[in-house]
């Protein structure tokens, strides 16, 4: 039985209005962070604005929240990504192939203008109560900015709110108040709550 996955596939917003070459090598730099920590298997960059990466399956929806914001973080008036989440079966001798990808690929060309976050499963009555939800995440990614982006994005990888504080060199009473305002705890909240039904 091939290896359960998630596969995370996603592409600039307004590429063509923007810098892709920096995006890119932002993008790049990002992912390939992401690999060393070993929170992703592999990534690819492709057609200039798409990338795709390959993570364990229930850490997809969390990966694809970070990177949005992390792109936030570097830009928030510009830089944001459309991000599908697919979930299934990857099939090792074939990179590329299995339910995870095709998936992801669906789940991304399903994405509307209203909404930038997608996860699509092998069943369908997950997948109806999942995109039901997803605009409510997506809504309070969407409206960060990019201070309380930058702290999110730290947050997200640390173990606690102190750690953040040392690493962006701020006082802990503003990580504190930065990440309420952020909402980050529904965030996450939000996010192992999908996880628990997906």
């Amino acid at each position: 039985m091939p290896a359960q996955i998630s596969v995370i596939t996603g592409d600039l917003v307004n590429s063509r209005q923007l810098d892709t070459t920096h995006y890119i090598t932002e993008l790049h730099a990002l992912l390939t962070q992401l690999q060393q920590a070993k929170l992703i298997q592999t990534f690819e960059v492709f057609r200039g604005d798409a990338f795709q990466a390959v993570a364990e399956p229930q850490s997809g929806l969390l990966l694809a929240v970070y990177i949005r914001i992390a792109l936030k973080a570097m830009d928030t008036r510009h830089w944001d990504a459309r991000i599908a989440v697919g979930l299934g079966a990857g099939e090792a001798k074939n990179a590329g192939y299995g339910s995870a990808f095709v998936n992801s690929g669906q789940a991304l060309d399903s994405l509307t203008k209203n909404c930038r976050l997608a996860l699509k499963n092998d069943n369908d009555q997950t997948n109806a109560i999942v995109s039901d939800l997803l605009p409510m995440l997506d809504h309070v990614v969407s409206r960060l900015s990019q201070t309380e982006a930058r702290i999110v994005r730290a947050r997200i990888l640390a173990t606690t709110n102190q750690e953040v504080a040392e690493k962006l060199q701020k006082a802990a009473s503003t990580v504190s108040a930065t990440l309420k305002r952020a909402a980050y705890e529904e965030i996450m909240r939000f996010i192992h709550a999908i996880n628990r039904i997906t």
